[in-house]
Parts: C-alpha cells; structure tokens; sequence
C-alpha cells in the first residue's frame, strides 16, 4: 500500500512541476507577443473620421496560443478620440507564426473633431500627416486561464491611396 502512495505521489509530484513549467513557459509567451499596428485614414465625412487599422501579430515563442479579437482605442495627444467595435472572436497565433488582422475600423465623430480636433483637422486640410497613438487590448487565452495584453504605439496617420480618383463630383 505504501508503494501505491509513493507511486500516486510522485506522478502527482511530476504533474505539478511540469503544469508549473508549462505556465511560466506561457506566461513568458505574452510578454514576448509583438503587435505592429498600421493605420490609415479610410474616410472623412460629415458624420467623422474613420481610421483603418491593420495589426501584425508575432509569436516569436514555442508556445501556440490563441487571442480575443484586438480592441482598437485611438487617442491624440493623451485624449481618447475613437474606437473600434468589440468582436467576441478568437484568433490562434501558431507557435514561431504570426497572424494580420485587417480592416478594424475606428470611428471618430464629428464632436471630438471640434471638441480636441482642431489641429487635426487642420492637419487634413493642409494634407499633413497626424501622429495618433493606437493601443491595441486583448486577453491572451492559454487555456487554463486568461492574460490581459495591451500594447500602445505612436503612428503617423496619412491619406490611405486606394486607387480611386475624385472628381469634382465628389
């Protein structure tokens, strides 16, 4: 019977130091997760600005884990100016991969462009480019538990060229 319990224990013995590993492995794998946003403004119209941002997500790790969908807050000059939408979605990021999330839109009505806008909008008119800092939030998913990530970055936002031509109709 003392056999059975030496045996019993140190497989629970070696469960728990490999479950330890396995976390602290994990763990590490969030602080190495790099995030290289790219914006662009998409649109200007009577209703606001509308900002597309691209973000590359690199594993530079062994560990493969998955991601909530990023939530995009864009703010200029320390003031929170718009938003993207909250999508409840998964995104694996394959262990030494790295995964492109395209096309998350963010609104910036027209009341922050009036309210804390002006040097902004100025900036657009005179076809100058604007610094905006873009903070992309997630929730690292390892399985067993989750990670809250944030990751904030100055970008220069310009015109985005998608080919199309104005005319003096537009």
């Amino acid at each position: 019977m003392s056999l059975t319990k030496l045996i019993a224990g140190t497989v629970v013995g070696a469960g728990a130091i490999a479950g330890i590993y396995y976390i602290k492995n994990l763990k590490r794998a969030q602080v190495q997760l790099q995030v290289i946003p790219n914006a662009n403004i998409y649109k200007v119209s009577l209703d606001g600005l509308t900002i597309k941002v691209d973000a590359l997500l690199k594993n530079p790790t062994g560990a493969s884990f998955k991601i909530k969908y990023p939530f995009i807050e864009i703010s200029h000059k320390n003031m929170l100016v718009g938003s993207s939408q909250v999508v409840n979605k998964d995104i694996k990021i394959p262990a030494y991969g790295q995964v492109l999330i395209q096309d998350m839109m963010v609104k910036v009505p027209v009341l922050s462009f009036f309210s804390a806008m002006y040097d902004v909008v100025k900036s657009l008119l005179n076809n100058k480019a604007i610094v905006f800092t873009v903070g992309v939030i997630t929730t690292i998913d390892l399985g067993f538990s989750q990670l809250p990530y944030e990751h904030k970055q100055d970008l220069t936002l310009k015109h985005e060229s998608n080919g199309s031509k104005k005319t003096e109709d537009d």
